[in-house]
């Protein structure tokens, strides 16, 4: 009885899913994370479904290890995209597209790697909990590998966006209701890890209904409040605003710290000086750092780098005579003669040897 139940749900909520994600992937004036739940929700329907199939009738191994990998992978990337669309999108042009290709890669290693125990002709070492199929070493190893890549791939979203977990606001709101959510899939999903590692069925089976009575609610939710998502991103946002503000006292600390590095120590002569080396040197957060040139400054990093530079070239220039210009660019920390000749022309109005015909003491 208890079998008939789980298999009726466990097949009825797949399709309900699918139905609803084919539904919402198709539905007119989607936005991207609205497209995303939909590729995710077909995804998991599939995966239920697929389970359910398995119970009746197992396909090749090549075949069913194929089909759980492509649908994990799905539900992988549509999570990457949810995460990114919250968090305010890829900092970096490109992330994106290399995160597919690594998850694709990864993907194709686990399906090749059971070929191995049949080409070593390796012994049985443990039994699938999910359709009781006996499994040598590397088609273990493969069916734990699958889950390897949802865990890298939460963890890569969150430092491959432009926002961060910093900044989740800490009241009520759209984001402590999505949290709340995420909290509940992840204690589920932590239930289903620890049956396939303890080989408990009836764990396996608990944590699988309610995982299918989540993604149903969450279904739910979404239909009743389409718009969580937006406002959600829009809390994240203005949070990340808030806390990237700098205050009177800590701009005129950062800009007494940088007058110290550019007089005393001169760290702009290193030529590989980055954005975290400075805020090693300042001991200013990276991010407090980049805030600073950005809304106290009006320019980048890069920009105050050059301005240190040329202003530094330009001193050397006018009471030098001797040294030669290239000389002094690259004891600046030009590591270029076209990039310093350029950097120093939008700056001065004027090429080097022109400003220092004009200026040089004699």
């Amino acid at each position: 009885m208890l079998d008939t139940l789980y298999d009726f749900f466990r097949s009825s909520s797949g399709l309900a899913l699918m139905v609803v994600g084919i539904e919402t992937l198709v539905e007119r004036g989607r936005n991207r994370v609205r497209a995303a739940f939909g590729a995710l929700f077909l995804a998991v329907g599939a995966a239920f479904v697929f389970s359910w199939i398995s119970g009746y009738a197992l396909l090749p191994l090549p075949v069913d290890n194929l089909v759980v990998i492509a649908i994990v992978f799905a539900i992988s990337q549509a999570f990457f995209e949810i995460c990114l669309y919250l968090f305010g999108d890829e900092a970096r042009r490109g992330t994106r597209r290399r995160v597919y290709v690594i998850g694709a890669a990864w993907s194709a290693v686990l399906w090749v790697l059971p070929f191995i125990d049949a080409a070593l002709g390796l012994s049985v070492v443990r039994v699938s909990i999910e359709d009781a199929r006996p499994m040598a070493l590397f088609q273990s190893i493969t069916s734990f590998g699958i889950y390897a890549w949802p865990i890298a791939i939460s963890i890569i979203s969150l430092r491959a966006a432009r926002w961060h977990p910093a900044d989740l606001p800490r009241g009520p709101g759209a984001v402590r209701a999505l949290l709340v959510s995420l909290a509940t899939l992840i204690a589920i999903l932590s239930t289903i890890g620890a049956a396939v590692v303890a080989g408990s069925r009836p764990m396996y089976r608990f944590g699988h209904g309610a995982l299918e009575l989540n993604l149903i609610a969450w279904c739910l939710a979404i239909r009743a409040y389409p718009d969580v998502f937006v406002r959600a991103r829009h809390e994240i946002g203005a949070q990340h605003k808030k806390r990237l503000e700098l205050g009177p006292g800590e701009a005129a600390s950062i800009d007494s710290r940088l007058e110290a590095l550019v007089s005393g120590d001169r760290i702009f002569v290193d030529p590989d000086i980055s954005l975290q080396s400075v805020a090693k040197a300042t001991g200013i957060p990276a991010y407090r750092l980049s805030a600073y040139f950005n809304a106290h400054r009006g320019a980048t990093f890069s920009d105050w780098l050059n301005t240190a530079r040329i202003d530094y070239i330009k001193a050397r220039l006018a009471a030098d005579g001797d040294a030669t210009i290239l000389d002094i660019a690259f004891d600046a920390g030009y590591a270029s003669k076209a990039v310093f000749n350029t950097q120093f022309r939008r700056r001065v109005g004027m090429t080097p040897s022109e400003f220092r015909r004009r200026f040089v003491t004699p």
